[in-house]
């Protein structure tokens, strides 16, 4: 018998949601909300899928898993990254120690937990996985998934040049992958029967990032006479559908049933272009470039414009502008002279601003941070610039691995870009690209309903409670590596934080052995169709 159901909505936002349920579009979610407790749910800083979604799985902040983005240094020592997957997850996440305690657990579509490793029941791969791939705990399910889904789907990479100017086309995509996630949700719960079940629904997330500005009047790109306003209403009522069918099985089940998501969302107004505004104020030089690796760095923003408009004309050449992107892509260090420079910004994560010192001098890191903080004043500048330095952000074994400022900017409203920019600019109107005109923020939601949850609202939980609630749930010592809170609402008892039982994960879990890991440039390239690198 299924105990506890966690549903993800991948960037589920209550701006998004207050205003469909009040116009009646969402009423399963309207049920599960009146019977139960809402709230919302603090994400991680930056709130980006990969470090968000490992951290609700582990209850650890970024400064202990050392995951602050997709792309994360192996080492203080070197600007060499690698990608994020299960080796993270492994012996740490709260499924581990449900598995390691006799309960049985189906993990679905969990972002970044590449390749799928032996629990006690099932495990599916999401995000960072490619279909075809083994993407399955056991092999066997993911035939068991095609036969069930009409052919099984990890993504729908919206960012993709072929969606350019092709938005009916992603909307249909997008239902057509939900329906297939509510369907296998359903076969895995009935047919698998696991104590604790987690699967991950990721198309409001890309459907968000996509259709925002096609409901938000306030944004730059918005255009009152499209036919596409009602796109996020209809992805959403879908998903409500989904819910309605897992809320059904929950009810079913006497079982425990949460609703969250690993941040919230909103509109991006503007663009920082970080690197460029790094090198015009002197803090960051360039390598000696070939001519063609200048030419590729000068016009990479016109190609890749370029390559998005011949594609939404001619869709068969989306193979082609991809190539064009890949040949121009660099790790996230490449090309810098760091002898020379003191400070430069990864060429990933285009929600908060990440920038790595590369110097000692605390007079140094002050200008930097000061110089950021008066770009308010600039007449092209935003209202609001927020740095946060890396050990007032985080704390653990993994902290120096952090970049060492991130930088907030409009409460995240203004993306930074940290590629080349346009007519080197320092700052532009609209979002880094059309495909990701929303972006993320910090506030996410979570809603739990069903044995021993109360019923309210107004909860403001962290991200990082969801572990150690779940564990509590299932009458399981909390690890003491973990950050989070038992939210005592969503429990039987009123337990204080404080005399809630402990033990250290080696002690609750065996981590097993580590997972191997696929080429990262395939990763990569994954992660790119999302518009994520």
């Amino acid at each position: 018998m299924t105990e506890t159901i966690v549903l993800g909505l991948d960037g589920a936002t209550w701006d998004i949601i207050r205003p469909l349920i009040e116009s009646g579009d969402l009423p399963h979610i309207e049920q599960v909300c009146s019977t139960g407790h809402t709230g919302t749910l603090e994400s991680t800083f930056p709130p980006i899928t990969a470090p968000a979604w490992l951290s609700m799985a582990t209850g650890q902040n970024p400064g202990k898993t050392g995951v602050f983005y997709f792309l994360n240094r192996k080492s203080s020592d070197s600007f060499d990254f690698e990608t994020l997957s299960s080796e993270k997850f492994r012996g740490q996440s709260f499924w581990d120690v449900l598995s390691a305690h006799d309960s049985s657990v189906g993990i679905f579509n969990y972002p970044m937990l590449y390749p799928p490793y032996e629990i006690d029941g099932f495990m599916v791969s999401g995000l960072g996985s490619e279909t075809g791939d083994a993407i399955t705990y056991p092999k066997s399910l993911a035939g068991e998934l095609d036969n069930v889904t009409g052919e099984y789907q990890v993504k729908v990479p919206y960012a993709d040049p072929k969606y350019q100017g092709r938005p009916g086309e992603l909307k249909s995509d997008l239902l057509d992958i939900i329906e297939k996630r509510e369907t296998a949700i359903e076969y895995l719960l009935t047919e698998k029967d696991p104590d604790h079940f987690f699967g991950i629904i990721s198309a409001t997330d890309w459907a968000q990032h996509y259709f925002w500005r096609y409901v938000d009047e306030d944004h730059p790109q918005y255009d009152p006479d499209t036919d596409y306003d009602d796109v996020l209403t209809r992805i959403w009522k879908r998903v409500d559908k989904a819910v309605g069918t897992v809320a059904d099985l929950a009810r079913e089940e006497n079982a425990t049933l949460l609703l969250v998501s690993d941040h919230g969302f909103g509109p991006v107004n503007k663009t920082f272009h970080s690197n460029e505004w790094l090198e015009q104020e002197g803090y960051l030089k360039y390598e000696k470039q070939s001519v063609i690796d200048q030419a590729r760095t000068k016009y990479f923003p016109y190609l890749r414009r370029v390559g998005e408009s011949v594609v939404s004309v001619v869709p068969q050449l989306n193979d082609f502008a991809k190539s064009v992107g890949e040949s121009i892509r660099k790790t996230p260090g490449e090309g810098i002279d760091f002898e020379r420079s003191t400070a430069f910004a990864p060429r990933q994560n285009l929600t908060a601003g990440m920038i790595y010192l590369l110097t000692d001098e605390k007079e140094d890191k002050h200008e930097v941070v000061n110089q950021l903080r008066s770009l308010t004043e600039r007449a092209d500048g935003p209202e609001s610039v927020t740095v946060h330095e890396s050990d007032e952000m985080y704390h653990g074994k993994n902290t120096d691995l952090a970049p060492d400022l991130m930088v907030e900017i409009d409460d995240f409203k203004c993306a930074v870009d940290p590629r080349p920019s346009t007519e080197s600019e320092i700052f532009s109107t609209g979002p880094p690209s059309k495909a990701r005109n929303g972006g993320h923020n910090r506030d996410g939601i979570v809603i739990a309903s069903g044995p021993p949850v109360d019923t309210g609202t107004g909860l403001n939980a962290s991200i990082y409670d969801i572990a150690p609630t779940l564990l509590s749930l299932h009458d399981l010592p909390v690890p003491t590596e973990v950050d989070g809170e038992v939210v005592s609402e969503f429990t039987s008892e009123r337990r204080d934080s404080d005399n809630t039982e402990t033990a250290s994960i080696e002690t609750l879990t065996a981590s097993g052995e580590k997972t191997s890991r696929e080429d990262d440039d395939a990763v990569q390239e994954r992660l790119e169709d999302l518009g994520y690198i």
